[in-house]
């Protein structure tokens, strides 16, 4: 039950789209400033972020923030072209969960990787930051 609330919660993040502000308040109260502060770096494509997420990613003790993490950095490595990544963080997503498997999790992924590459065009960088 616990797995299926932590999906659902970051599932329904993403369909806030247009309220960026609720959106980023409310991710900020359940993952952190500091996690949203890492994404929004990420989005500027400064990539000093990533040993944060990667951090966040492993740890299991706080599995909300590790699924989000993941979920992020997945999208990052799908906006980079990096598909063995991206399918290696949708294998991890999916283990986690007894409710989505790997291909829901790599098609999520997907999906936020090409919003994430459209927020790094809007910011002025290249999608995959290169």
């Amino acid at each position: 039950m616990k797995k299926l609330i932590i999906t659902s919660l970051i599932s329904s993040t993403t369909l806030l789209t247009g309220c960026n502000a609720i959106k980023e308040q409310a991710a900020g109260m359940v993952l952190g400033d500091k996690f949203v502060q890492a994404n929004e770096q990420l989005n500027h494509c400064d990539l000093s972020s990533l040993t944060y997420l990667k951090s966040a990613a492993a740890d299991d003790k706080n599995p909300i923030v590790q699924n989000a993490a993941l979920l992020v950095l997945g999208a990052h490595f799908a906006a980079d072209g990096n598909m063995r990544a991206v399918d290696t963080m949708a294998q991890k997503i999916s283990n986690m969960s007894d409710t989505t498997t790997f291909a829901e999790q790599r098609k999520a992924i997907i999906e936020s990787g090409k919003e994430t590459a459209k927020d790094r065009i809007e910011n002025g960088f290249t999608a995959n930051c290169k």
